[in-house]
């Protein structure tokens, strides 16, 4: 107790008052979850700095999460046999929500920021087991700076055509051009034939291929690498097509944050889709 550490008869010095105090903090653990309405979620300091100081609000989290998985029931065909993938799984965002919308999901999460997939391992994993999320050690300057850059042999952990749902909220919105091809012909590769994709984009037309923190584009401050990524349209809809998988429906700025457009793609039967190196090649020549 710190009365038993006192001088007698004086005050603490304030000096060392703050050293006790630190080491106090120091010796109790952070709070590493939060539990909501029967749910256990990220503590609000993590989710923040995830996506946005509105993800603090653990309704918004919640509920947010919910829609998600809302998604995937209607308009992503998902069924109780279905097998999902996300690829930037976060801080288990849709997870959570499948869990309260669906239950026991055959979902695959994969991010390249280790300490949320430790979260998620921990706190969803552990007591869901058909949840099971993996670190994927790629480069990405601004959640992992230090990883291993992506090529045109890189490969998710899953066989061929093991998915039914690929799911990406935000990911491409901090991904070069190149990284995003190489993801969407892995994507094809994961999908069976007319399997679904939902993802989020920066997309324009009549702007450069790439644009990397465009000024005037969001309504917040690009402080950090690819903190926002640009690209445009016919640039990004020739890689679909190359990858074999077809466009559903573009919703310009469809989605609930600045300027992010949804896509829906559907992965096109065996004849019809390119090879890889085809769609690796048709996508670099623009």
């Amino acid at each position: 107790m710190i009365h038993h550490m006192m001088p007698q008869g004086s005050a603490l010095p304030a000096r060392l008052l703050r050293r006790l105090l630190t080491m106090i903090r120091r010796a109790v653990p952070s709070r590493r979850f939060v539990r909501h309405r029967g749910y256990v979620l990220p503590p609000p300091q993590m989710r923040s700095r995830m996506c946005g100081s509105e993800y603090a609000s653990n309704d918004f989290f919640l509920d947010s999460g919910s829609a998600e998985a809302k998604r995937l029931i209607s308009r992503l065909a998902y069924t109780r046999n279905s097998n999902v993938v996300e690829i930037g799984s976060g801080l288990g965002r849709l997870a959570i929500g499948l869990l309260r919308e669906a239950g026991a999901v055959e979902y695959w999460g994969f991010d390249a920021n280790k300490p949320w997939i430790a979260w998620c391992s921990r706190h969803i994993e552990r007591s869901h087991p058909s949840f099971r999320f993996i670190h994927i050690d790629v480069e990405n300057e601004l959640y992992n700076p230090q990883g291993t850059a992506a090529a045109d042999d890189f490969r998710f952990p899953l066989p061929d055509s093991h998915a039914d749902i690929v799911y990406m909220w935000g990911v491409f919105t901090n991904m070069r051009l190149n990284d995003a091809r190489i993801y969407l012909s892995e994507i094809s590769r994961l999908l069976r034939d007319g399997g679904r994709v939902f993802l989020t984009a920066f997309v324009e037309k009549n702007v450069p291929a790439e644009s990397i923190n465009p000024v005037g584009y969001v309504d917040y401050e690009c402080k950090f690498p690819l903190h926002v990524v640009r690209y445009e349209q016919d640039a990004l809809f020739a890689i679909f097509a190359a990858c074999g998988l077809t466009i559903d429906e573009f919703s310009y700025h469809g989605g609930a944050h600045c300027n992010q457009s949804e896509i829906y793609l559907r992965k096109v039967a065996g004849p019809g889709r390119a090879p890889r190196d085809q769609a690796n090649g048709a996508a670099s020549r623009h």
